[in-house]
This record gives structure tokens, sequence and C-alpha cells, in this order.
């Protein structure tokens, strides 16, 4: 699609697009446990999906959309740094993926198949916990069962420094990533039929226009792609997502659907 740009990978196919939307819709998110700490993380052979970004960069209710859910699978607010823990989910067909209680001969641990869990981090920047960088690199350098990062960046704002700096110790840790533009219906949304609110309010004529152009957009990307994938390092993943939890095209949520099959990609499903 025109909000999303793959230059070194293949753009997934409609039914590639269609199965992962199958996945989620048939999904049970769980919560299995919120840790501060990363030694009190559950042992686990499921394999883990991170997701991170600045604080307020709409990473709760890109959860939210991703994952189908009409629980609030993640907690949103307009408070920076909401979120002060790493929450696990369970994403999978019911009762697949689940935690097991430590015993005095072992400790707990996440077991199941046919899933993944997504771990929801902590936001950074202003607002957030003086902790948080610590407890957050520690899982990110040392979780086995990590496949891969995804790096919220506001489509709006661009990259800031703190989102450098994470992205230069994730190239630094040889830690797969990816970035993901947020918010993108900021700066750029498709001509469409029908465009509604998060929460189902149509919009009328007047506020349902296409924004900004694929052209424009292209040289945003261009920009991001620099500071993505610098001359030397290990840099993310060779394609940019565009998608938004705010607003829904023709039914479907800007660009989810793309994420979704970049998640179970990364995650060998």
């Amino acid at each position: 699609q025109d909000y999303n740009w793959y230059w070194e990978t293949l753009p997934p196919s409609w039914p590639q697009k269609t199965q992962a939307s199958a996945f989620f819709a048939n999904a049970c998110p769980e919560l299995l446990k919120s840790v501060a700490q990363f030694r009190f993380f559950p042992d686990s052979d499921v394999p883990e999906i991170a997701f991170v970004g600045r604080s307020n960069v709409g990473k709760s209710s890109l959860l939210n959309a991703l994952t189908g859910s009409t629980n609030l699978l993640a907690r949103t607010s307009s408070t920076r740094g909401f979120t002060k823990t790493m929450n696990i989910y369970a994403i999978a067909p019911k009762s697949r993926i689940s935690l097991t209680t430590a015993t005095p001969s072992s400790h707990e641990k996440i077991t199941g198949h046919g899933g993944l869990a997504i771990v929801d981090m902590p936001g950074y920047g202003e607002g957030s916990l003086t902790e948080w960088g610590v407890e957050i690199m520690k899982y990110l350098q040392n979780r086995k069962q990590l496949r891969r990062v995804f790096v919220l960046i506001d489509a709006e704002h661009g990259v800031k420094s703190k989102d450098q700096t994470l992205l230069a110790s994730l190239r630094l840790g040889g830690i797969p990533h990816q970035v993901v533009l947020s918010k993108l219906d900021k700066i750029y949304l498709p001509p469409a039929r029908t465009m509604r609110t998060h929460d189902g309010t149509l919009l009328t004529k007047a506020k349902a226009r296409a924004k900004g152009s694929v052209n424009s957009l292209r040289l945003t990307m261009a920009r991001i792609r620099e500071q993505i994938q610098p001359p030397s390092g290990a840099g993310a993943l060779g394609e940019l997502l565009g998608c938004s939890a705010s607003i829904v095209v023709d039914g479907r949520f800007l660009g989810i659907d793309a994420v979704r099959f970049a998640v179970l990609q990364a995650a060998g499903l």
C-alpha cells in the first residue's frame, strides 16, 4: 500500500494479510504476567515479540487494534508513561498458551503452542520511571525467546533523540528490530468510501477526506530510513509500516493488517 514501504523485504499478499487478520480474530488475548524487573520474567518456550516506543506514541491503542481486543488488552491513558510494568500477553486460540505456577522444584513458565507472547514495554521519555532503561535493556539483550522488537515512531514527529538512543542500542546489541510509524492519520489518509473513528463513529464527508500525498509520505519515510539504517551497524529491518489505531478506513484499521502479518512472520507463525 501507499503507506507501507518495503525496500529489502517482500510485501505480504492479500491472502497473507487476510490469514494474519483471521489469526488475531480467533485469538483470545490474555494477560499472563506483569513484571517490573527482568529477573522476574518466567521461563518460556513460546516466541515473544516486544513493542516499545516513546511515552504517548500510541502503543497501547495500537496493541488494542492489533489484537482486536474489546476489553482493553493494554490500558490507554493520556498520561505519559502510563504503562509502568512489562506486561506479557498470550496471543493464541483459547487455552493454547498458559503460565504454569512455580513449584519448589521448578520455575514459573510460559508453555503452549500455536501462538506467541506480546510484551508491552513501558514508554520511554518524559514522565517515565528513571529505572526504565536498565530493566528494559536487560530484557532486550538477554531474553532468548525474543524474536523481534517493534519500535513505534510517531509519524508526525519522526525520530527523536531518545528513539535514536534506543535504536543505537538495538544495533549495538544485534537485536532484531523494525520500525512502525504510528498515528499515520496525522499526516496521511488514503481516499476511502467510509472512515470511522476507533469507537465506530462515522466521520462526515467534510472530515473523511484524503490527507497528504503518497509522494510526501515517501519523502518522510526516506528521511526516517536514513536514521534507522545508518551506513554501519545492524540496522532495522528494511521495511517501514504505517498504521493508525484511531481511524478505520473502509472497515479496517489503517495499516493494522500489515503489522499483524509482520508480527506473525517474526514469530515464525
